[in-house]
């Protein structure tokens, strides 16, 4: 009798650690850029298929993040652009979004997996379907005015406040993130150059 108690405590304790392993949280972002091109990467993953994603920046209107932070507004128009961080594939941005709006990026669902989101000014955006593929200022697709960061009211600042919400996993990343399969692919050649180098 006390070893089926101690099992079904033992099950118990595992279903709770568990949940709360894939359990969904909110993850609150804040940061300033310095230059029109400056481009915040992020990561993140969840653990299976979710309708309720969002992901909601506060850069031009300001507002209260899902940290309880009180963000200013006066900031840049701000862009969102979301890829799969398996190949680098585009998934989401926010092009058609109005002018005086915040970006945002709701998924309906967004499917089980990594992925890495750019936040940038508005008129740099993704320059084709694959992160690789870069953003419009850095190719000279884009260019921007006397007055350093552009809103829907001219003019703005460079601060910007991002949330991913109801994700397992998020992190900031200054540098580009390399997408997953890129990642395998350089493994592979290291290993062919280790294995060519002692046969020579």
């Amino acid at each position: 009798m006390i070893v089926k108690h101690a099992l079904t405590a033992l099950k118990l304790v595992l279903l709770l650690f568990g949940n709360q392993s894939v359990m969904a949280a909110n993850f609150s972002f804040i940061g300033n850029f310095t230059y029109d091109s400056d481009i915040q990467f992020f990561d993140f993953s969840i653990a299976a298929d979710s309708p309720s994603v969002l992901i909601h920046t506060f850069s031009l209107n300001g507002g209260v993040n899902a940290d309880g932070t009180p963000i200013a507004g006066g900031g840049f128009d701000p862009y969102l652009a979301l890829f799969n961080k398996a190949d680098g594939a585009w998934v989401y941005s926010t092009e058609t979004k109005n002018d005086a709006d915040e970006a945002v990026i709701t998924a309906n669902p967004l499917l089980a997996g990594n992925y890495i989101l750019a936040l940038t000014q508005f008129n740099n955006i993704r320059a084709g379907d694959f992160l690789s593929d870069g953003f419009a200022y850095a190719l000279g697709l884009a260019t921007f005015g006397i007055t350093p960061f552009t809103a829907y009211s001219g003019g703005g600042s460079g601060h910007w406040a991002v949330d991913i919400n109801n994700v397992n996993a998020a992190s900031a990343s200054s540098s580009v993130p390399i997408p997953e399969t890129l990642t395998l692919t350089l493994i592979g050649l290291i290993g062919l150059g280790v294995i060519r180098h002692r046969k020579a």
